[in-house]
């Protein structure tokens, strides 16, 4: 019986949970699966595929995901015919950005060139991915019982990430029902504690929350934990007054009916525009359409709300109002804490975020509901998105960890976990934030690990403490000669936070670092080889 190959290229995790729920889907039609991170694929295999599905989001404006750099590249400039290959590929991106969902039409361009054949269309999803996932999903499927012989004796095969041994042939069992604790399972976890970690006058304000770990069993530090937020309930009645549905009316979300304010409290995203949006209200308003390059900056620099109060009298449907909005997305916080020391709570680093447009006040979405409207006892709706490739290295290795503002979060676990067994391994931690008197997050646990050794060495970084800004990545050049030391002597680097400026600055310094004894070109490819090998992690956002 021929194989499926699910590849997936993943910043987040949403393209490998995606994978591998089409992996055990496939089991259960009676096919062999094979889901594949896309760093563990061998270019040289590529001929030997026959049925391909690729699941991958994009990062950033267009890039590729770092676990799919090598494949796209390999793609793109060496690979040759593959005539034999049948594939799709369901692209997952933003449609905020310009070039939206850009690695998965690369991809689905680059494998028809090369000869291979679409067994159905690429589908380009945006944030809210699912419908648009299951409608792929299902014409696959229906494509490959027309095209592919099966005997009902499928397994899935889950090809280990970097660094995690797995047994030769070991085999995953697919299952039908998703366990609760996934995101399309979610768990109920108690709100235990939430109090700030930010002082009086902080600009960039952060809460440290407790929740019981109810449902979430296995998690590890260096996983995620998927939180459902709720919106705003005088934000939804603002939504309503302005767009002239009736709050009452029941309307079809997904595959529920519920009311129009419940539907609005609850699944939709009342805050980040959509498009579709935009076009209704302009429409209405007998307005023309708006240019790509101007869709791009309103959809920047408005709200929901904003566009719904342009409205000159038009009134719309519940039904109007609800095909315009995005679904309301989890937000996702990395583990805090070990289950080690805390085996009944898991510990959140929640950044707030608050900022003026046109002219008002705004909050994100899950920082009103974490600081303002939750309370202690309340329950949330959670899941786990494991990370088995973010790992705390092993107690005898040295570890050098970079993690300015909420990217502090699964240090602090990797550091709860270093302090309970004795060990050669070193600590280095790279901290920043803006000021050290009022963002300095878990500062004096910090330094009981100073003390007690678990931590062997930190060094901070304050952007806004003197007259020009200093950021981890100058911290690191500044340590240079001895982070090339520790990185020669085998040790195990991290990053983790914003994915914009900072992951890539910091790269950029780990490259400028190995280059002080070598060309530039071997540099990069002794970080690339560190990736493979799994002694550079990131986990960005």
């Amino acid at each position: 019986m021929r194989t499926v190959d699910v590849f997936f290229g993943t910043e987040s995790g949403n393209a490998q949970a995606l994978a591998e729920r089409a992996g055990k889907s496939l089991v259960e039609r009676g096919f062999s699966a094979r889901v594949a991170d896309m760093q563990d694929v061998s270019t040289e295999s590529l001929t030997e595929l026959r049925w391909l599905l690729v699941i991958t989001s994009t990062y950033g404006n267009g890039d590729p995901p770092s676990n799919a750099e090598v494949l796209h590249s390999h793609l793109m400039k060496k690979a040759g015919p593959l005539p034999n290959l049948h594939f799709s590929v369901c692209a997952l991106g933003d449609t905020t950005y310009d070039r939206f969902a850009q690695c998965g039409k690369d991809f689905d361009v680059r494998l028809a060139q090369l000869g291979a054949q679409r067994i159905s269309p690429r589908v380009d999803c945006d944030a809210d991915y699912e419908v648009a996932f299951e409608g792929w999903f299902s014409a696959v499927l229906e494509q490959l019982e027309q095209r592919l012989p099966r005997d009902g004796q499928g397994v899935v095969e889950v090809l280990p990430p970097p660094n995690q041994a797995a047994a030769p042939g070991e085999q995953k069992p697919a299952s039908r029902l998703d366990p609760i604790g996934t995101r399309r399972n979610p768990a109920r976890a108690r709100v235990l504690d939430v109090r700030p970690l930010t002082k009086a006058g902080s600009t960039h304000e952060a809460l440290h929350v407790v929740l019981s770990s109810n449902g979430l069993s296995g998690f590890n530090a260096g996983d995620s934990i998927g939180v459902f937020p709720e919106n705003d309930s005088g934000l939804v009645q603002r939504v309503l007054d302005a767009s002239g549905a009736a709050g009452g009316s029941i309307v079809q979300y997904a595959d529920e009916q519920l009311s129009l304010y419940e539907a609005l409290r609850t699944r939709l995203e009342i805050q980040q525009l959509d498009v579709r949006l935009v076009d209704l209200v302009r429409k209405l308003n007998d307005e023309p359409g708006l240019t790509v390059e101007e869709r791009h900056d309103f959809l920047e620099s408005h709200h929901v709300i904003d566009v719904l109060e342009r409205l000159r009298g038009a009134r719309l449907s519940p039904e109007q109002l609800v095909s315009g909005l995005r679904g309301l997305q989890p937000r996702m916080y990395s583990v805090a804490s070990s289950p080690k020391v805390w085996p009944n709570e898991v510990h959140l680093l929640v950044g707030l975020v608050r900022y003026e447009l046109l002219g008002t006040a705004r909050w994100g979405v899950a920082s009103r509901w974490f600081s303002e409207l939750l309370s202690k006892g309340a329950e949330v709706s959670v899941f786990l998105q494991r990370a088995p490739g973010f790992r705390v290295a092993p107690r005898s290795e040295d570890m050098i960890m970079i993690g300015p503002g909420t990217g502090l979060a699964p240090y602090r676990g990797f550091l709860q976990e270093r302090a309970l067994e004795p060990g050669r391994g070193r600590s280095w931690l790279f901290f920043g934030a803006r000021h050290r008197a009022t963002d300095f997050y878990y500062e004096e646990e910090l330094t009981h690990m100073l003390e007690s050794k678990a931590l062997t060495k930190l060094d901070t970084a304050f952007s806004r403490d003197q007259s020009e800004k200093v950021y981890v990545q100058n911290r690191l050049e500044e340590n240079g000669a001895e982070v090339l030391e520790w990185i020669r002597d085998g040790a195990f680097v991290y990053v983790c936070g914003d994915a914009k400026h900072m992951a890539p600055d910091v790269h950029l310094a780990l490259t400028k670092i190995l280059s002080s004894d070598q060309p530039e070109e071997d540099a990069k490819e002794e970080l690339a080889r560190m990736e493979r090998e799994g002694r550079y992690l990131r986990d960005v956002y």
